[in-house]
């Protein structure tokens, strides 16, 4: 994104095209304010989506890195101890 914006929820109501205009065409984050104080922030919707997967890949990687820690058991032992059973 190209820098940022702010508006406010009267200004935004009033010019929305223009804000959504800015934000697409620009790659302009702009911030919404309501009573002077930040509340939402409109972003391109490829952006929001980028950020939401470079999240969960850095969720993704802290469980992988979690799960090499832990103590491996033998599968026919965790189905033993789970199931009740040797096997399925």
């Amino acid at each position: 994104m190209n820098g940022t914006s702010t508006l406010s929820v009267s200004q935004l109501r009033q010019h929305i095209a223009q804000a959504i205009d800015l934000v697409v065409n620009q790659k302009q984050a702009t911030v919404i304010l309501q009573r002077s104080q930040p509340k939402a922030i409109l972003v391109d919707y490829d952006y929001y989506t980028s950020l939401e997967e470079t999240a969960l890949d850095v969720t993704d990687t802290r469980e992988a890195r979690r799960a090499k820690k832990e103590k491996r058991v033998p599968f026919s032992s965790y189905l033993k101890r789970r199931w009740g059973q040797d096997g399925v």
